[in-house]
């Protein structure tokens, strides 16, 4: 009996460290899963915004930028309280990176986001390494440096690692 106890409990602690996978459409009609959608050989950086404030618009264009690096792989996570904007936004064109849909805050909630936008660095297991708050602080997350702590892999330093600034 305590064996069956002891088998019950252990599963279940097993259980409630899966996460639930996520699914959310893209800007572009596509479906993706979290965290089915990770890269297995590189960390993913979110980008999480809010469709409902104006000021998001203008990260468009930095993320665009860093979309194209292949350190990391980048996602945006839109939240919104209605659909309407969508139509309207300026910058679509410049959506070239994969842009979830979250309107009833899955991702978000995941991740704990309160403010935006929010900027998560993941690991390819799914696990947060850090988070900012400025779209200045995201840009060194794509250096061999944080992908290799990302990653788990250790790497000899490199001159830039050694300057103490």
């Amino acid at each position: 009996m305590n064996r069956i106890a002891l088998w019950i409990v252990l599963s279940g602690a097993a259980l409630a460290g899966c996460a639930k996978p996520i699914a959310l459409r893209t800007y572009d009609k596509q479906v993706m899963v979290f965290p089915d959608f990770l890269p297995l050989d590189q960390p993913t950086v979110f980008a999480f915004l809010d469709g409902n404030d104006r000021r998001c618009d203008s990260l468009i264009r930095p993320l665009r930028s860093l979309s194209h690096r292949v350190e990391a792989q980048l996602v945006g996570v839109l939240t919104y309280e209605d659909n309407s904007f969508l139509e309207q936004i300026s910058s679509k064109r410049e959506i070239v990176f994969p842009m979830l849909l979250d309107p009833r805050k899955k991702l978000v909630s995941h991740f704990g986001i309160s403010r935006f936008p929010t900027y998560v660095y993941v690991s390819p297991a799914g696990k947060e390494v850090t988070r900012a708050y400025d779209i200045k602080e995201v840009t060194p997350w794509y250096t061999s440096k944080w992908v290799a702590k990302a990653v788990g892999r250790n790497r000899p330093p490199t001159p830039e690692d050694m300057l103490d600034e």
